[in-house]
This record gives C-alpha cells, structure tokens and sequence, in this order.
C-alpha cells in the first residue's frame, strides 16, 4: 500500500491563522498544496450589525496605506454607521426636539389660562 505524502510548497510548517493549506492532486497523481488566504471582511455597524455600504474592503496592508478619501463615505458618520443607523439618529433627534417643543407650548398655554 502506498502512502500518500503531501508536497508543501513553502517552508513554514506552522498551523497558524496566515498558513493554511488546501491539499490538491496534480495530473502526475501526486499530491500538493495550494496555500488558502484569508478571507477580506466587510465593515460592520456596531448599531445594526449589517455591511456598510459603498465602501471597499481591501486587505489590511492597503487599507492602512490608502488616503482618508477612499475609507470613508461623504454622509454623516461616513465609514462608521450604516445608513439604517444614521436615518434612526436623526429621527430621534427630531422626535425629542419635537417633545421639547410640545412640552413649551403646553406650558405657555397653562400660564395664559391662570391669568
């Protein structure tokens, strides 16, 4: 019986986040490794937990070297909250101030009833 050996590519042996390895076998019947990268990931609200859209999702060394320009978004909160989060701010801010305002009117109105 043959024993089947795999073929690594690289000479990190390691099992670590940055090396893993995806076992392939060739035309000649051997076997051989394809090294596996990681997955980009998207930016997340912290509000809503859903994907921030319009901006890129490069890999770590290109974000940090990219201009300011190109990790942002031109709205409020721009490449921090997700529209959803933003559109619930800004309702509540109104609604408050809304609530503010009924509550000086009801106020102004008691005083001109008791004189």
């Amino acid at each position: 019986m043959k024993i089947n050996r795999i073929v690594r590519r690289t000479n990190s042996s390691y099992s670590t986040k940055s090396n893993k390895i995806r076992i392939i076998r060739t035309p000649g019947n051997k076997l051989n490794s394809l090294k596996i990268t990681k997955k980009k990931s998207f930016r997340f609200c912290p509000i809503n937990k859903c994907k921030i859209k319009g901006l890129t999702i490069p890999g770590s060394r290109r974000f940090s070297q990219s201009s300011r320009k190109k990790k942002s978004i031109s709205r409020i909160y721009g490449g921090c909250l997700s529209i959803h989060a933003i559109k619930k701010n800004i309702t509540k801010a109104f609604l408050l101030e809304e609530k503010r305002l009924a509550k000086k009117v009801l106020t102004l109105n008691k005083i001109k009833k008791i004189v």
